[in-house]
């Protein structure tokens, strides 16, 4: 019985303790509620209506330029995967095998 009895006299310190606080709000506190407020807009100023193009013409042909779009990339040489044969390392070496001529050939 000890323990709810100093759980409940702690509950209520608490809520005498907030209401002793609740009028009192400190002069900083109010000055930066009233720019908060200032700074979000009003949803007075919501506009109701829309300008969303909703005719279902429009939207067919945004579709078929879209899937020529992507037709056109698959069909693009540079969209087929690379093959297995060729190797990372083979393609380094001749980058390298290329840029060691291009420094022979600046060398006086």
């Amino acid at each position: 019985m000890g323990m709810r009895a100093a759980i409940l006299v702690a509950s209520l310190l608490t809520g005498v303790a907030g209401c002793a606080s609740a009028g009192e709000t400190p002069d900083w506190l109010a000055e930066r509620a009233a720019a908060a407020d200032e700074a979000y807009p009003s949803l007075r100023d919501v506009p109701r209506t829309h300008d969303a193009n909703v005719d279902p013409a429009h939207w067919a042909a945004v579709q078929r330029d879209l899937i020529a779009a992507g037709q056109a990339v698959k069909n693009s040489p540079r969209a087929a995967p690379a093959s297995a044969t060729e190797a990372p390392e083979q393609f380094l070496e001749e980058a390298r095998r290329d840029l060691e001529e291009t420094r022979q050939s600046h060398t006086p």
